[in-house]
């Protein structure tokens, strides 16, 4: 809704901060007083706080896990031209004590880009909490824009937006997909790190849908006989999944497997590579990981078969066709593959310990 100027720009205190004759020729967008509204939107990974105006588009604070807050003002037809855009308080025609201010500028790329603002947020949320507007000024003459909040019924909503970043996961699935929990020789439970540990998954697990499945994997130092690692890190596994399921978690979602000492990440001839070993390792999968990993399998499978093949021609004098497909590979098998991988290096298994 194209507004007529004077109704977003009294009192005529303001006029000489703007300039007369460019106000006369800007565009002028807001929602009106009775017909303004915001809405917030919540959830475990993502905030938000809209506001439509009416004839322009709308604008949009926001914040998510691992991207800072922003206020973005977007255009379905008018766009700010590119420069400098200069953000100001209006007070309501009924407070005429009060005096409009600036907050400061953001900055407009021009083009199709909406206007996206990263600072002086805290400054413009607690002037429309006080119940006045907020006005982004940009461009001259013809093509100058202003657009406004309207300050009513923000609160109501900016509390429930507010709310929601307090209670924000503050992690993201790369962050939390694989984490290690390191055990006592003689632990008779889980420890208290492992349950604040444990606590951060379940609490991921539990706000997003697209993990498939978690993972459990138990190791051990190097004791008297293989027998006793296979014990102590069943027991380890074992704790493990069942304070996930006591927690809530669907225990058709856990996969609990244990080694004992065959896959030691540290010399076992010293305490510190022992403390290192005895280790659990909880990973976390959704469809992407696993497709991933499914390509990178494929791609070693691939390259067995072929350095296979070529040694069984040089071995019969005769050449041999190489199936450019990967193999299949199910998912034991892919499990074993990670849980192979070198926890310290981040590189890939050996060749041979897919066979």
């Amino acid at each position: 809704m194209l507004l007529p100027v004077f109704r977003l720009f009294t009192p005529l205190l303001l006029l000489p901060m703007l300039g007369y004759s460019q106000l006369l020729s800007a565009q002028v967008y807001s929602a009106s007083f009775s017909d303004a509204k915001w809405t917030a939107q919540t959830g475990a990974f993502a905030c938000s706080l809209s506001h439509d105006i009416p004839g322009f588009g709308s604008a949009r604070f926001s914040r998510s896990t691992g991207v800072a807050e922003s206020l973005e003002l977007r255009h379905t037809n008018k766009t700010f031209a590119a420069g400098s855009v200069r953000i100001e308080s209006i007070p309501p025609m009924w407070r005429p004590e009060d005096s409009p201010a600036v907050l400061g500028q953001a900055q407009a790329t021009g083009g199709t880009a909406s206007l996206k603002i990263t600072t002086k947020l805290d400054s413009i949320t607690k002037t429309l909490e006080r119940g006045t507007n907020v006005v982004f000024s940009g461009g001259m003459g013809d093509s100058g824009l202003r657009v406004g909040l309207e300050a009513r019924n923000f609160n109501p909503a900016f509390s429930q937006y507010r709310k929601c970043i307090t209670n924000l996961i503050p992690y993201t699935f790369n962050q939390i997909s694989r984490t290690i929990i390191f055990y006592g020789r003689s632990a008779e439970a889980l420890s208290g790190t492992a349950k604040t540990q444990l606590d951060t998954i379940i609490r991921y697990v539990k706000a997003d849908p697209k993990v498939l499945g978690i993972i459990i994997d138990a190791h051990s130092d190097k004791l008297e006989t293989p027998e006793d690692g296979e014990r102590q890190s069943q027991i380890q596994a074992e704790w493990v999944a069942q304070y996930l399921i006591d927690k809530g978690i669907d225990s058709n979602k856990i996969t609990t497997r244990w080694h004992g000492d065959q896959f030691p990440i540290a010399n076992n001839k010293d305490k510190a590579g022992q403390a290192k070993n005895r280790r659990v390792t909880v990973r976390l999968e959704n469809e992407s990981t696993r497709k991933e990993m499914e390509k990178k399998v494929a791609a070693m499978k691939l390259a067995e078969q072929k350095a296979a093949e070529e040694a069984a021609a040089k071995t019969v004098g005769q050449s041999s066709s190489v199936s450019s497909e990967p193999l299949p590979i199910n998912l034991q098998q892919l499990e074993d593959m990670v849980e192979r991988q070198d926890l310290t290096s981040g590189k890939p298994p050996r060749g041979d310990l897919l066979r």
